[in-house]
């Protein structure tokens, strides 16, 4: 059985016009950039920023 990170997932919603993409961790970990095509010629690019939160350790 997979746990929850290990699920890739696509959730489209009309009524709020948003697509929601649920990633594994390993792949999340290791990609720097999304891109959506719309019949492999329109793109939109999406990139990942780190996160601005500082963490103690």
């Amino acid at each position: 059985m997979s746990s929850i990170n290990d699920i890739f997932q696509v959730d489209y919603l009309p009524e709020k016009k948003e697509i929601r993409i649920n990633l594994p961790e390993e792949v999340w970990k290791n990609i720097d950039t999304i891109i959506m095509t719309r019949l492999f010629q329109e793109e939109l690019v999406v990139g990942k920023k780190e996160s601005e939160v500082e963490h103690d350790g």
